[in-house]
């Protein structure tokens, strides 16, 4: 019996099914139902602070696999917008290190020194967030790893078609 495990593990005396949902959700996270879809394969729609978005972790890209992130509201399906978009913005890899570079260089530098190299040859593309109904005036991001060396991740925020800020991830 989970249930009663888990009551008697934390020392709660709750009624049993309120316990285990909330474990339940704790387990499973902000994911709120998956899909197929015909472009991204299986996609995850998860919810974070009332904000919604479909995600894919393994969507071909040039031999390799990056993770898309599709901003949606009430829980709809990517757009053909939204499709667009992605295929727009994943057909010009240099144009993506281009729109970063301005947030992405100072913040390699700041964290790690000089670059050692042009920017493809310290970064991997690997994600794209794209914007609600495909605008990019709305927030989207792209991600970049570092290729050799110390692993970095580094997300890179738009808003108002512009690079905006950064987050670091090691």
């Amino acid at each position: 019996m989970i249930q009663a495990d888990v009551i008697t593990r934390f020392g709660i005396t709750t009624e049993r099914g309120v316990m285990f949902k909330w474990l339940w959700q704790l387990w499973q996270g902000p994911v709120v139902a998956t899909a197929v879809h015909p472009i991204f394969g299986t996609m995850e729609l998860t919810r974070i602070r009332g904000e919604e978005s479909w995600d894919a972790d393994c969507v071909p890209f040039a031999g390799r696999t990056i993770s898309v992130y599709v901003n949606t509201i009430n829980s709809e399906a990517p757009s053909k917008k939204q499709i667009a978009f992605f295929h727009r913005a994943s057909n010009d890899e240099t144009a993506l290190f281009q729109q970063s570079a301005s947030v992405l260089v100072p913040a390699y530098e700041r964290i790690y020194g000089p670059l050692p190299g042009a920017l493809g040859d310290t970064f991997e593309f690997v994600g794209l967030g794209v914007p609600l109904d495909a605008d990019p005036n709305n927030p989207w991001l792209l991600q970049f790893e570092t290729v050799g060396g110390r692993y970095a991740l580094f997300t890179i925020h738009f808003k108002d078609g512009v690079a905006e800020r950064y987050d670091h991830d090691t």
